[in-house]
């Protein structure tokens, strides 16, 4: 046992007052780092008993990897952080990524574009993870570590088959990332409609998807929704009531919008929503005690929008050529309990067209921090804002 606020523990090993435990099992202690080499052999059946499992890598600990814990970048967790491709002979193509896991960044370089996620990793960090096994539980912010509830798919000739036994090959999936092998194939379009009554988090980048349903019956318990370059013509469901973050890039103008009007009349839990390119319009209404961040960067459509959002730290509107109609701040809500009181919020308006109906709400609700000198680092975002605004 570690020593008492009295008198010190002997060391397990000689006897002698200990000064340091044992960093993996805490529970026994020695005079030096000599002793506790010396009662290894005896102890470790302690720190990780015959057949015990890494909680990290979920490999089994032997004497001869104890230090081997090797966990990969979550595919999940990663943020592209721009690649450059060469299709001639010779030419080699890289993928910059950075991991929200472990907060660093790592360079892979192939020589095809359909090796993003194979290629070697030529600079920054190898792994996500690598050091000592452990049995200890890890603490729920620490994301680096193997799951066995998660799953990727690559798009490929086989992908519907792939999706439709999600049931059978892994029926308590709570991450799926369904993705392209490396570049856009419009002639692979599956349908995403399968129970998988334990997922949380959901991915769908860089595929033509024909449908995706999401539901109360057949994905209940997403709380994370990241969509990229979905088609236009794709037919999405979409109602979440335990959604809390989403984000969509590249997409529309659509000629079915009604999706997302009813899947934000849904997600009354929604804390973050991350946009960019989402072309519709011409209204959009959010409300939310939860909201706290909005980001309609380049919502080129929108026209109008209404917000009930009294926890709101953020509003980005930057590049809405077209926000041009109204713009309403609520103060309370039907659907919603009544707030004590209601944050103030950035709003970010750069390079943005503002009718002055708007511009006279940006300056006079008490709520609002209006800010439009943010990023200006996007000239060709600048030149269209003027040619829309008539220069």
């Amino acid at each position: 046992m570690a020593a008492s606020n009295d008198e010190p523990s002997p060391c397990a090993n000689c006897g002698n007052d200990a000064i340091k435990e044992c960093g993996q099992c805490h529970r026994v202690v020695y005079c030096n780092r000599d002793c506790q080499k010396a009662d290894w052999k005896k102890h470790k059946n302690i720190c990780f008993p015959q057949g015990a499992k890494c909680i990290r890598c979920l490999e089994i600990i032997d004497d001869n990897n104890l230090r081997q814990c090797q966990v990969p970048h979550p595919v999940h967790l990663l943020d592209d952080a721009g690649s450059s491709f060469s299709y001639g002979s010779g030419g080699a193509s890289t993928w910059n990524f950075s991991c929200r896991a472990c907060f660093k960044n790592f360079t892979r370089e192939g020589q095809n574009y359909n090796e993003r996620d194979t290629a070697p990793i030529t600079k920054g960090a190898k792994f996500c993870f690598s050091g000592s096994h452990t049995i200890k539980p890890l603490p729920d912010t620490d994301l680096r570590r193997v799951t066995n509830d998660a799953m990727v798919l690559n798009a490929g000739p086989n992908l519907q088959k792939q999706i439709d036994a999600i049931p059978v090959t892994m029926p308590h999936v709570r991450i799926l990332t369904i993705q392209s092998a490396g570049g856009y194939d419009d002639s692979i379009q599956p349908k995403l409609e399968v129970s998988m009554p334990e997922l949380e988090t959901l991915q769908l980048i860089d595929v033509a998807f024909q449908k995706v349903t999401l539901n109360q019956q057949l994905t209940p318990k997403i709380e994370d929704l990241t969509m990229q370059n979905i088609p236009d013509e794709c037919q999405l469901t979409v109602l979440l009531p335990e959604l809390k973050t989403f984000s969509m890039h590249y997409y529309g103008p659509s000629s079915d919008e009604s999706w997302i009007h009813e899947m934000l009349a849904t997600s009354t839990k929604l804390v973050s929503f991350d946009s960019y390119k989402l072309r519709v319009g011409p209204e959009l209404t959010f409300a939310g005690n939860s909201l706290q961040s909005i980001n309609l960067h380049r919502a080129e459509l929108l026209h109008s929008l209404t917000l009930y959002a009294p926890n709101l730290h953020h509003l980005s509107l930057q590049g809405c050529y077209n926000f041009e109609g109204t713009f309403t701040i609520l103060d309370s809500h039907p659907r919603f309990a009544p707030v004590r009181s209601q944050s103030p919020f950035v709003v970010n308006t750069l390079n943005a067209c503002l009718s002055p109906a708007i511009q006279r709400t940006l300056q006079s609700n008490p709520r609002i921090v209006w800010e439009d000198d943010g990023d200006a680092t996007n000239p060709l975002e600048a030149h269209f804002a003027s040619w829309q605004s008539g220069w």
